[in-house]
């Protein structure tokens, strides 16, 4: 399968090589240091939210400051025949679903179903899934495959990314002093999808699709907290040449794409180039 299918809404699992597992392991290392009296799986899910958040700002931040992590995608890039040299990537975002979390105040809004885009994501935006920690099959996160064509109405228009930014961005903890104004986007009428796909996995695995896709967090009632890694990124050359998924029901304003970095020089995309992009992908 080549990467390009993906804009045509294929999703596919694979399995990570020797080298990026290996890449990997810090993550699970700065895990166990923050949980040392026990299974990180276990203890996250009986600590109360605001304390895991702490807990996990520290260990986002080493992941951070570790820059050999990123070496775990050139396997997976190869094996996609992409060329690192082009690709931007976003902040590697650990997560940790506590059992139970769709129970807690406030975890409404972070299950909410959406399209990536619908935050000011570009349409081309790739995503990696990886579990870090066992996945039970129901517990992980859902597609729903028939909308990748299919306009779903929502309130992305209310979504600003500028203002999401002062409002503390992705993963801020929920003593921002804005947290409040928040808003994130949702379908505003009821989806139904006859074949959802249900993404699950164990540590070695990987789930890549399009974040075009409509998906959402499942409930977790596994019994225990589930930690994964989420990677999004674009490929240069498809966001100057405007390749991939169109605009069918996104009114957000602003991009994540100034936020995205070369994964080989750090570099971000061109002005005019994300300023084009942006501009031929506003929904008519």
């Amino acid at each position: 399968m080549e990467i390009i299918s993906l804009y045509e809404g294929h999703t596919d699992f694979g399995k990570l090589s020797h080298r990026s597992k290996t890449n990997l392991n810090p993550i699970h290392q700065y895990i166990q240091d923050e949980f040392q009296t026990g299974d990180p799986c276990l203890l996250s899910s009986q600590m109360p939210f605001l304390q895991l958040q702490n807990v996990m700002a520290k260990i986002r931040h080493k992941i951070y400051e570790n820059h050999s992590i990123a070496n775990f995608l050139f396997p997976i890039l190869e094996e996609w025949n992409v060329d690192p040299n082009d690709v931007y990537v976003d902040l590697f975002r650990l997560r940790c679903v506590p059992n139970g979390f769709h129970q807690m105040e406030g975890a409404e809004s972070v299950q909410f179903l959406h399209r990536d885009p619908w935050y000011a994501n570009p349409e081309n935006q790739i995503n990696l899934w990886l579990p870090i920690t066992k996945v039970e099959l129901g517990s992980g996160f859902s597609l729903y495959p028939s909308y990748f064509l299919n306009p779903v109405e929502n309130n992305s228009h209310s979504f600003d990314y500028e203002h999401w930014i002062e409002t503390g961005g992705f993963q801020t903890s929920s003593d921002h002093p804005k947290i409040g104004e928040k808003v994130f986007p949702k379908p505003t009428s009821p989806v139904s999808d006859p074949n959802p796909l249900s993404v699950a996995g164990d540590f070695g695995d990987y789930f890549i699709f399009a974040s075009h896709h409509l998906h959402g967090t499942n409930d977790n009632s596994q019994g225990y907290s589930r930690f994964s890694l989420e990677v999004r990124f674009v490929i240069g050359e498809h966001i100057k040449n405007q390749i991939g998924p169109k605009n069918i029901d996104n009114a957000s304003k602003g991009t994540t794409l100034y936020e995205m970095k070369n994964l080989v020089n750090g570099e971000v995309l061109p002005t005019d180039v994300i300023g084009s992009y942006v501009r031929q992908s506003v929904l008519l």
